[in-house]
């Protein structure tokens, strides 16, 4: 009985023994690290550029539209759209500030710069919703309004709301999925964080 209560004990002290110290990390290892670093910088850089001229191709698509409006509706619809694209690409482009680019080049600076464009892409999942709210506001009733200014047929009805109905769950659902990468991505780049503090 007592060999029994030995063994019990041992098991016990090893199971709550702290894990052993990670091995460092191998010079391979970090250059992965600031090319994966590099390339997501890459990224940003044709996102936002992307971002840019999807908002003008917009705000130019909408523009054309008004053409076929009356007046006050497509103006309206035209300010509105440029309000929202401002508001949109502004946030977008003071989100990223100083994240472009890591301050030095020690492989504990490009974690750490990879936690902050999480937290980043955080903020922005955040804003996203109030976005989201702010279009269908503006959206619903300028709608109404313009089908309701001409002789409309019913496909056009059920078009418009059924592509904003579409496209918000859409969102929605590709909100939820990124918040979900989003975390996981981050507790990943805190356990690297760790591993390269305890060295």
């Amino acid at each position: 009985m007592n060999a029994i209560d030995n063994e019990w004990n041992d098991l016990m002290a090893d199971w709550q023994a702290e894990e052993p110290a990670p091995a460092p990390l191998s010079e391979e290892g970090r250059q992965r690290i600031r090319r994966r670093v590099r390339r997501y910088g890459h990224r940003m850089i044709l996102v936002t550029l992307f971002e840019i001229i999807g908002c003008a191709a917009m705000l130019v698509w909408v523009w054309k539209g008004t053409l076929d409006e009356p007046r006050a509706i497509g103006t309206v619809g035209l300010a509105g759209t440029a309000v929202l694209i401002a508001v949109a690409l502004g946030f977008s482009l003071w989100n990223r500030r100083g994240i472009w680019a890591p301050a030095t080049e020690s492989t504990l600076t490009f974690v750490e710069l990879s936690l902050e464009r999480q937290r980043r892409k955080l903020e922005a999942l955040r804003f996203c919703p109030w976005l989201l709210a702010g279009e269908l506001a503006f959206l619903l009733p300028w709608s109404v309004w313009a089908l309701l200014s001409k002789p409309a047929e019913t496909w056009r009805w059920f078009f418009a709301f059924g592509w904003m109905i579409g496209m918000s769950t859409a969102l929605l659902v590709f909100w939820a999925w990124y918040k979900k990468r989003t975390l996981r991505e981050m507790a990943e780049w805190e356990e690297l964080r760790r591993a390269l503090e305890g060295e």
